[in-house]
């Protein structure tokens, strides 16, 4: 009891300077935060918002590099103590949606926004950067800043670490994502929490012919036809009903003409799964159910697998960490934004939380103990909306949060 008595004593120390830092710069971050989401840059472009990054590393002198995969960032800040490795991630790129929030701070740029939350996950690392960087007398080990590129489309934190990112494999990664639910709620799963994602395109081959004689073609729409039919049926009687998969066929395209046998079509498929096992059974039966039955009917086919995100893995040691970490501390998290009566009652949920969404964090979890969580920042629309908007008050729980877990594990014996 004293033990824990001590060890929570050192804790509303650490979160009295971590929130006092976090108020003084508060103001900035925002600044900040809204100086990005007027100018959205979609995935590998972000190229305006790699230098205010670099601008604002520079302002609190923390050092940089360029990533190989433009325009990614990789910033490291070091006790100059030996200690752990902490790897931070934030994404900043915006999806192609026009905005229709009306906010003084709206997109500036045509059928771009950051309509899922980037902008405030950029401006919050900044933020977890400086108060890192002003307590490093507090804590052991080096902390790498990761704002990467492309998470959207395209697999920015793949390429980032096809390109040496995590060659040094960091003891501990954290990645934070808003989410549009009650103010300052926390989800934090156990285990896997995204789907792996991946994208089939089929091109099958017939032969033309007049529609009247038919009998000289190969009909590529009739061949298409029973594949897709096939295809539908497939979750529900190779994968376990218990698994939980989705298998979507989202683009059918062929034909010229109403009195032409097709010769060509193609064929646009999303497979999303839990696991890899079941992911490779899928990938496999695809396969093989579609070249069976194009053969069988007289075509050929080519089939592309585009090998999209992994996974995101919470790594239970990790995240049970972070929940009892933050749950310990929870009043000072919220501390000038909630007063303690009005915290949520249930402010956190954990257990399983998977969905099948996709999120290019699994790439670093598969690498190394990660944990990946949501904040609420307000109810309202939801991600990839045009009327998305962020509670900016709620953004000190991010700081906060990020900050006093990085420390905390960094110390942990």
């Amino acid at each position: 009891m004293e033990k824990q008595t001590n060890n929570q004593g050192q804790d509303d120390k650490l979160l009295a300077v971590i929130n006092q830092l976090s108020d003084e710069i508060e103001k900035h971050t925002i600044c900040i935060r809204r100086k990005i989401h007027m100018h959205p840059e979609i995935s590998f472009k972000e190229f305006e918002t790699s230098k205010v990054v670099c601008s604002e590393l520079e302002r609190i002198g923390i050092p940089y590099e360029k990533s190989q995969v433009a325009p990614g960032i990789i910033a490291t800040i070091d006790s100059g103590k030996q200690g752990k490795f902490v790897m931070l991630r934030a994404d900043m790129d915006a999806l192609p949606i026009q905005e229709n929030t009306g906010l003084e701070y709206a997109s500036k740029v045509p059928n771009v926004m950051h309509a899922c939350g980037h902008d405030v996950h950029t401006s919050n690392l900044l933020a977890v950067g400086e108060i890192l960087t002003k307590t490093r007398d507090l804590w052991s080990g080096k902390v790498k800043l990761v704002f990467q590129p492309g998470e959207e489309n395209g697999g920015g934190g793949r390429e980032m670490i096809k390109h040496g990112l995590m060659d040094d494999v960091p003891d501990a990664c954290f990645g934070m994502h808003v989410d549009v639910k009650t103010p300052g709620v926390f989800t934090i799963g156990e285990g896997y929490v995204t789907a792996y994602s991946d994208g089939v395109f089929i091109t099958i081959h017939g032969k033309a012919a007049h529609s009247s004689k038919p009998q000289l073609g190969v009909d590529a729409l009739n061949i298409a036809a029973a594949v897709v039919l096939a295809l539908n049926t497939m979750t529900g009687r190779y994968l376990s009903p218990m698994s939980s998969s989705t298998f979507n066929i989202g683009i059918v395209k062929g034909g010229t003409a109403v009195n032409v046998i097709a010769d060509n079509v193609e064929i646009g498929c999303m497979c999303r799964n839990q696991t890899k096992e079941d992911r490779e059974v899928m990938l496999d039966k695809i396969q093989k159910i579609t070249k069976g039955i194009v053969e069988s009917m007289g075509g050929t086919v080519d089939i592309r697998i585009r090998v999209g995100y992994s996974a995101v893995y919470n790594n239970l040691d990790l995240t049970k960490f972070a929940v009892q970490t933050i749950s310990a501390n929870k009043n000072k998290l919220y501390e000038e934004i909630y007063a303690p009566e009005q915290i949520p009652q249930d402010f956190m949920t954990t257990g399983n939380c998977f969905n099948l969404a996709a999120e290019d964090f699994g790439f670093y979890s598969q690498k190394a103990p990660s944990c990946f969580m949501k904040i609420g920042v307000g109810l309202g629309s939801p991600n990839h909306n045009p009327n998305f908007k962020v509670d900016e008050k709620y953004i000190k729980i991010f700081t906060r949060t990020m900050a006093l877990l990085a420390i905390k594990y960094l110390n942990k014996k």
